[in-house]
C-alpha cells in the first residue's frame, strides 16, 4: 500500500467515522484481519470444545462450573488481549502508509501480550469489583479502561502506567465512547445471534463449531480495529503538550 492510500491516525474522528474507518480497514485487508483473529479464536474454542463439550454457540449448562469458568478467564486475560494487540500493530502499520505483513504483526503482538494481559486482567479485575459494589461504578471504570490494552501494546510501559493512560486518555469521552461501545456491541450480538439462529444441528457438529468460529473471528475482528481507531482517535484529542510518539514507531509522523 503505497502512502497516498494511509488512513490518517492523527485526526479526530466521530463515532461514525470510527465505524466506517474499521470497515474500510477491514474491506482492505479482509485476509490478514481475518488471520489474525481466527489464529488466536480457532485453537481456544477447539479446545475448550473437547475438554467441555460446549461449542461456540453453546449455552455452557452441559459442561463443568469451573472448567468452563476457567476458560472465561482464559478468554479475558489471554484471547482478547492478543487479539487487541495484534489489530492495534497492524493499524499502526497501515497508518504509517505501509502493507501489514501478517508474520511481522504477529510477532509485535506476541512480544507485548505480556504487559497487555496484565494490563486487561487487572482492569477486568477491578471493573467486576466496581460493578458488584454497584453497576455504576462498574461501567464507568469500564470506560476509562476501554483502551488499555491498546495503550499497553503500543506503549511499552507497563500494566500500570497503560492503565492510568489510558484514564486519560479516555476522561471527558465517556459519552462517545459508549456510544461506540454499545453501538459496536449491538451489531456483534444481532450478528451472533442470527448466526446461531441459521445454524444447523447441536452446538458441537461440525457445522455449528465452524460457523460460530467465523463468526467469532469477524466480531472480533470488526471489534478490536474499532477499539484501535478508537485509541487513536483519544490521542489527537490530547493536548499538543501531552501528545506523543509511540515508542516502538518513532517513525510515525504526527498527522495532524
Amino acid at each position: 500500500m503505497g502512502a497516498s492510500q494511509a488512513i490518517d491516525l492523527g485526526r479526530e474522528r466521530s463515532v461514525g467515522e470510527i465505524l466506517r474507518a474499521a470497515l474500510d480497514m477491514y474491506r482492505r485487508y479482509p485476509l490478514l484481519f481475518a488471520a489474525l483473529a481466527v489464529g488466536v479464536i480457532a485453537p481456544y474454542e477447539l479446545a475448550r470444545l473437547a475438554v467441555t463439550g460446549d461449542g461456540p454457540f453453546g449455552s455452557g449448562g452441559n459442561g463443568n462450573a469451573g472448567v468452563l469458568f476457567l476458560f472465561e478467564v482464559l478468554d479475558f486475560s489471554l484471547v482478547g488481549p492478543l487479539i487487541s494487540a495484534l489489530h492495534v500493530h497492524a493499524v499502526v502499520e497501515i497508518g504509517d502508509g505501509r502493507r501489514p505483513r501478517f508474520g511481522s504483526v504477529a510477532l509485535q503482538g506476541l512480544r507485548v501480550l505480556p504487559v497487555v494481559a496484565a494490563a486487561e486482567i487487572i482492569a477486568n479485575l477491578l471493573i467486576g469489583l466496581g460493578t458488584l459494589a454497584f453497576i455504576v461504578p462498574g461501567l464507568l471504570l469500564a470506560l476509562r479502561w476501554s483502551v488499555v490494552a491498546q495503550t499497553a501494546a503500543v506503549d511499552h510501559e507497563g500494566w500500570l502506567p497503560a492503565l492510568r493512560r489510558s484514564r486519560g486518555l479516555t476522561a471527558g469521552n465517556y459519552w462517545r465512547i459508549l456510544g461506540l461501545l454499545l453501538t459496536v456491541g449491538v451489531l456483534s450480538f444481532a450478528v451472533s445471534s442470527a448466526a446461531s439462529a441459521a445454524s444447523v444441528g447441536s452446538s458441537t457438529s461440525v457445522g455449528s463449531v465452524a460457523i460460530g468460529i467465523a463468526v467469532q473471528t469477524i466480531t472480533a475482528s470488526f471489534v478490536a480495529l474499532t477499539l484501535a481507531i478508537l485509541y487513536f482517535d483519544l490521542r489527537a484529542r490530547e493536548p499538543e503538550p501531552e501528545r506523543g510518539q509511540m515508542p516502538e514507531y518513532q517513525h510515525l509522523h504526527d498527522l495532524d
